[in-house]
């Protein structure tokens, strides 16, 4: 029979007050644990799993495809069915995808649980995800200005402000995982899947044997012969009478 994963850990944020939050409403769908139950499923996920650095990465770059979906799907209806400026249109993608990403960053990439902390996590996580939009305003602007200065308009004018802003974001990358993975998720504790995985399969490191104790044996020191004294030899080679 199939098994579910467990992708959101109990007890995660959200959860100590009684309220779930999204990410542990989706998790907890018979929908979606009846997917994530295939064993071709599990097998597709498996390099997810873990709590190396690696592993990290593959579920940061995918919940970064999830965001990017989001805040791609919303420019594109934001400026062509609307017909919003660039630089709107990318603020709005950018409110839309940033709460998702950093719940599945937090709870899933890194396997955070219980309260976010305020200045420790999310004041930072916020920062870079200013910083990473005020880069791709930018380059929005300058997108949507030479579509208009070319009189693109339409489908086109939407995907070189899309294209704009994917650059911009996929620039500031590879700078947000490492700063999340050595400052802002930080912590003792392991990510989503480490304690499965090591449970399930044996540690390929040797283990160390102590090598044993050799006590050396006591030297023992032969007792000095005292040898006779002259006194003593010359009276027992002097002849009895």
């Amino acid at each position: 029979m199939p098994t579910t994963p467990d992708l959101a850990r109990p007890g995660g944020a959200g959860s100590d007050d009684g309220r779930l939050s999204l990410l542990d409403r989706l998790a907890r769908s018979r929908l979606l644990s009846a997917v994530l139950g295939f064993s071709v499923v599990q097998r597709l996920l498996s390099p997810l799993r873990g709590d190396r650095a690696v592993h990290r990465f593959l579920r940061y770059s995918l919940v970064s495809g999830i965001a990017i979906v989001i805040s791609q799907v919303t420019i594109l209806v934001c400026t062509l069915v609307f017909g919003l400026s660039g630089i709107a249109a990318n603020t709005i993608g950018a409110l839309a995808a940033t709460p998702a990403s950093y719940e599945l960053n937090r709870k899933w990439a890194w396997g955070k649980s219980g309260k976010s902390h305020l200045w420790r996590e999310v004041v930072p996580f916020w920062a870079l995800t200013v910083a990473g939009f005020l880069a791709s305003t930018g380059t929005v602007e300058v997108a949507d200005s030479m579509a208009r200065s070319h009189h693109v308009h339409g489908i086109e004018r939407s995907l070189a402000i899309m294209a704009a802003s994917l650059f911009a974001w996929g620039v500031i990358w590879i700078v947000k995982f490492v700063i999340f993975n050595r400052l802002v998720f930080a912590g003792p504790e392991l990510s989503r899947g480490g304690p499965e995985v090591r449970a399930a399969e044996p540690s390929s490191r040797p283990v160390p044997v102590p090598a044993p104790v050799v006590t050396p044996a006591p030297v023992v020191t032969p007792a000095p012969v005292a040898e006779p004294s002259a006194t003593a030899s010359l009276a027992a080679n002097r002849p009895r009478r």
